[in-house]
């Protein structure tokens, strides 16, 4: 009977020990039938034959799940004869290239997470005529899963799901809503009018997400400066200075899309740089290209330019932690720098990341090779809440963390920015740094989900920053 205690004791530890096990890291990553769950999924239409030339509104997505089929959300985005985005609103909006009609050069876009099952041959939903199916398939993995693009009788019927991003125009209102997080954007009061900006101005992350729904992000800012006339004239860059904003966007249930223009206001009639800003923004994820265009102006040539892009954070962010690729075991945003942080590698980072009860944010920028051509880029972090880098809401640094660069004659042309964010779904889960869950978000941009139909394969550009009208 002893011996049948001692035997019960340790089945009893083994099992408690399991159960503690159980819980870990592992456990926070959102699980999807592809095990791909933050991917954005944009399929050309030249891979959709069954869709051509049928009105848009004919088209719904279908996923087969548990043996019944279910409509989930899908976006249908026109584009021009150019390959540009239609953006229909906006005081640059080009939706009169609209047709209405799906063809080669539109696109669908959902979320991989609601692809399910392979339906058997020749089975299709009710008041359907055709069925282009969808394989996406996991390249770590070798998993797949299907969605089908269906043509209606007459219209489709409407998806009942929940949209996933929802953009709130008032005239001086500009805020984002997805399941995940919410932001505001800054307002441009340049030029006696105001002009909404894709600027973050306020972010927190839902309950949903794992936030606490309060303000975690003072500001989006640009500071530097830039040099003219072999060093003459030097001009401070903050995003004060800087006239414009969002001239064109396409509000839909799966994703946002916007087109910016912006360009900072210098003295004496200098030429500066054009800024065009491209964003696609869905559940989770923010996808940015930045074009630099600098003027063929020989009295506007740059010298040298220094520019840093930052997130500063406000007080309610204090408690997290920071990490960045070349900082692993993190340390805790404060409002105090100390030793360590000071510490910090200050080389390029791949990625970083703000964690905490507050919920989540990764990011990465990666710089066009020419612009380093004559120059470096680097990673800067500061954590002092008595240095104050205004304009901002909240005096001083709080957990700011940039991607600077400094360059010496840039030349004329054109320079691009590529910018990845992602707000992860329950990603805190204690100190220790959740790798698993951090490799299932870099997989969007870097390990790219192959898509096949109609007999031809291609990786997933949904997640992956770009311009949306070429400029």
């Amino acid at each position: 009977m002893k011996g049948r205690h001692s035997y019960l004791v340790v089945l009893t530890y083994i099992l408690i020990s399991t159960c503690l096990i159980i819980p870990s890291s592992r456990a926070s990553v959102p699980q999807s039938t592809l095990g791909r769950y933050y991917d954005l999924v944009e399929v050309p239409g030249d891979m959709l034959d069954s869709a051509a030339g049928h009105e848009i509104k004919s088209l719904a997505l279908y996923a087969k799940k548990n043996g019944a089929w279910d409509q989930v959300l899908v976006q249908v985005d026109e584009k021009t004869e150019k390959g540009d985005f239609v953006l229909p609103k906006g005081p640059e909006a080009n939706g009169s290239e609209a047709d209405g009609k799906f063809d080669a050069r539109d696109v669908i876009a959902f979320m991989a997470r609601d692809a399910g099952e392979k339906a058997a041959e020749g089975e299709i939903p009710d008041g359907v005529s055709a069925m282009d199916e969808i394989e996406l398939k996991d390249p770590d993995s070798g998993k797949s899963a299907w969605i089908y693009l269906a043509v209606h009788d007459g219209n489709a019927p409407e998806c009942k799901a929940e949209p996933v991003a929802k953009l709130i125009d008032t005239g001086g209102v500009f805020n984002f809503r997805f399941p995940s997080y919410g932001y505001d954007g800054l307002i441009n009061a340049k030029e006696k009018k105001d002009t909404p900006t894709i600027f973050i101005n306020k972010l927190w992350v839902t309950k949903r997400a794992g936030g606490n729904e309060r303000n975690i992000l003072d500001r989006q800012k640009i500071r530097g400066s830039i040099t003219f006339l072999g060093g003459v004239i030097e001009v401070p860059i903050n995003e004060s200075i800087v006239s414009g904003g969002v001239s064109a966007y396409k509000s839909g249930p799966v994703r946002i899309i916007t087109h910016s223009q912006m360009y900072p206001l210098f003295p004496m009639g200098i030429k500066g740089p054009k800024f065009y800003i491209d964003s696609i923004m869905s559940d989770t994820l923010t996808l940015t290209t930045t074009t630099m265009s600098v003027p063929f102006d020989p009295g506007s040539l740059i010298h040298d330019m220094t520019l840093a892009f930052s997130t500063d954070l406000t007080p309610s962010a204090k408690g997290m932690l920071y990490y960045n690729s070349r900082n692993l075991e993190g340390v805790e945003i404060d409002g105090k720098m100390d030793d360590k942080e000071k510490g910090l590698d200050k080389g390029k980072d791949e990625w970083r990341m703000t964690t905490g009860p507050q919920g989540t944010q990764i990011q990465f920028t990666r710089f066009d090779p020419k612009f380093l051509k004559n120059g470096e880029a680097s990673s800067t972090y500061n954590d002092d809440e008595t240095d104050e880098n205004p304009p901002e809401n909240f005096p001083g640094d709080v957990g700011a963390a940039a991607d600077q660069i400094v360059i010496k004659s840039l030349e004329a042309g054109s320079y691009k920015i590529h910018t990845f964010g992602c707000v992860p779904e329950n990603f805190y889960q204690g100190r220790e740094l959740d790798k698993e869950h951090l490799e299932a978000v870099l997989a969007v941009p870097n390990r790219p989900i192959s898509i096949m139909a109609s007999g031809k394969e291609i990786k997933n550009q949904g997640g992956t920053p770009r311009g949306v009208i070429e400029k």
